[in-house]
């Protein structure tokens, strides 16, 4: 399928187009001059984050002072509830984990580079969905914040969902862990993107898709952009479907009309073009199908 930002695929025959993401400006978003000069292809994404009790030490040294012997109570271990203590924070800790919706777990600081290398997220997962199977591998570069389990949970519930590339049960998505998964969906530091995004230039800003890979750059999954105003949990599920959009064959488009849903495989990291913030493929469908 080539790169999604920096190769075009012409009818059997594959030219090469090399085009570089212009530099991020200062600001979050690229200028609309950056945007424009974009070629058709990733998504600027390249193809186109009860109190401890203490001692009543007061009160023993009084007694041991007049020859009496300390009573049990003001005897026994301050410490004797700290471990029943310990572990209500810890189970109030994993409820709370557990009540963080899935897309939103793994906010972390932005970070420009990690160990280098990529690890697979062992495990395998339903098939979800029916009609041709697609699998599909998450991988995370060691070293960076978060939890590597938290992406792959991520991009199974996105790819799972009806509203995204399998449409409804036009396609079945599984999650596989191994080297002949159909797809590959990988988290890496910016500086990791770059090298696997080459020759594409991504200026560590931007995610792409090379080949089979789509390579999602970490600061724009922790922090997003500008234009989506906050809205983490939709450009997230817009960061997955776009790139993955990218290694099934799929190329840039525009925004169709001012205040219109923007179409998944536009690119929505660099503008919006006046359309709305849209992570799916299908917003159609109903997500419980």
């Amino acid at each position: 399928m080539g790169l999604a930002l920096g190769l075009c695929l012409v009818s059997g025959a594959s030219a090469v187009l090399m085009v570089s993401v212009p530099a991020p400006p200062a600001e979050l978003g690229p200028s609309e001059e950056a945007a424009e000069s974009l070629p058709v292809g990733g998504d600027g994404e390249g193809s186109e984050s009860g109190p401890r009790t203490a001692p009543d030490d007061a009160a023993s040294s009084s007694a041991e002072g007049r020859g009496q012997e300390p009573d049990e109570e003001s005897s026994a271990p301050a410490s004797s509830s700290a471990p029943s203590a310990r572990g209500e924070e810890e189970e109030e800790d994993a409820e709370a984990e557990e009540e963080v919706p899935v897309l939103l777990r793994s906010v972390e600081e932005e970070v420009d580079s990690a160990d280098g290398d990529m690890a697979v997220v062992e495990g395998e997962g339903d098939v979800m969905g029916e009609g041709p199977l697609t699998t599909f591998a998450v991988e995370v570069e060691e070293g960076l914040p978060g939890e590597a389990k938290d992406f792959a949970d991520a991009v199974e519930q996105v790819l799972g969902d009806p509203r995204s590339w399998g449409n409804d049960g036009k396609r079945s998505m599984q999650r596989v862990d191994g080297d002949d998964a159909d797809v590959r969906v990988l988290l890496a530091a910016p500086d990791t993107v770059d090298q696997l995004c080459a020759p594409l230039n991504t200026n560590g800003y931007v995610s792409c898709a090379n080949g089979n890979r789509a390579i999602i750059n970490q600061n724009r999954w922790v922090s997003a952009v500008e234009e989506f105003e906050d809205d983490l949990e939709t450009y997230r599920i817009y960061v997955i479907n776009h790139e993955v959009g990218h290694t099934l064959g799929h190329g840039h488009v525009s925004c169709p009309g001012e205040e219109e849903l923007a179409p998944v495989m536009q690119q929505q990291t660099l503008s919006l073009q006046g359309c709305e913030a849209n992570g799916w493929v299908h917003p159609e469908n109903d997500p419980e199908d």
